[in-house]
């Protein structure tokens, strides 16, 4: 299986984030900024045709960016890195930038300045070794088997759950985080594996990737993909009974995402229909 993360995969669960994250804040982490209006493509062109991707941006409802890097070590060449992406953002966005560096449970200290003599770079540290991943996951855990519905602030856990401090690795969390967003309803479910994903992509070993992809097969989030790679490797001289069946199949997915009470313009990014198809679709599905 192939654990590679391809643009068009990130794509559909950037989207997903997108739709969730909005009108929200991570001020339960101490990350106290405007509410989240939307995220921004994370990839950074270089002049040499390379590619590299900060973890996640988002952009704010004061018109402001947030980025958010997930770290598991702690050293002065990721400070580099960090105000690498942060000057290709700010030569293409006329915004203000802030920089929160998330570290894992096991880091105690991390440095937020970087002097490079005319050029001084300032980041905000937040450690999640003050957070017991072990007790949340037992809470979390506990509240899913009785029945109860998590609640926005226990799905901001769940979802950062593998950076807490705990007694195993980031990895054997990441993949319980999994199954315990397995169990809840399927709006939660397809936001919670979709930001697992994005968020343990560069701390994960291989094998344990396989396992977190696993999991994401049973999620609706492999439709949407499965979706968009038909598109993209769509070939010409398709029969026109397979079009058809196709279409019907992104109709469902519409369906299945006007459910989760995702908007119109999301689902029309994802499923590659018109707004005016989704539209119909929601007035059919209504009547």
């Amino acid at each position: 299986m192939n654990t590679e993360i391809s643009y068009h995969n990130n794509d559909v669960l950037m989207k997903v984030l997108a739709e969730q994250f909005r009108n929200k804040t991570l001020d339960v982490f101490g990350i106290k900024t405007a509410k989240i209006k939307t995220l921004l493509p994370s990839a950074h062109p270089t002049i040499d045709a390379k590619e590299t991707r900060s973890d996640i941006i988002f952009l704010l409802e004061d018109d402001t960016l947030l980025h958010l890097e997930f770290q598991t070590t702690a050293c002065e060449r990721d400070l580099k890195r960090f105000l690498y992406y942060d000057a290709r953002l700010a030569s293409r966005q006329e915004r203000q930038i802030r920089t929160f560096v998330v570290y894992s449970g096991h880091i105690e200290q991390a440095k937020e300045r970087l002097d490079c003599g005319s050029i001084l770079y300032q980041v905000e540290n937040i450690y999640m070794k003050d957070y017991n991943g072990d007790q949340e996951y037992n809470r979390l855990k506990a509240k899913i088997e009785s029945g109860q519905l998590l609640n926005e602030t226990d799905t901001l856990k769940l979802i950062f759950l593998p950076l807490m401090k705990s007694r195993q690795q980031e990895e054997e969390l990441a993949i319980q985080a999994a199954e315990l967003a397995k169990a809840t309803d399927e709006k939660t479910k397809v936001f919670a594996i979709a930001a697992l994903i994005v968020i343990t992509d560069k701390i994960m070993s291989e094998s344990n990737k396989r396992k977190l992809l696993e999991v994401l097969k049973m999620t609706q989030i492999e439709q949407w993909i499965r979706e968009e790679g038909r598109e993209e490797g769509r070939e010409e001289g398709r029969q026109e009974g397979e079009l058809k069946g196709r279409q019907e199949e992104k109709r469902e997915t519409a369906r299945t995402m006007l459910s989760m009470g995702m908007s119109p313009e999301v689902i029309a990014k994802a499923t590659k229909l018109s707004q005016e198809e989704i539209l119909r679709i929601e007035k059919e599905t209504k009547n």
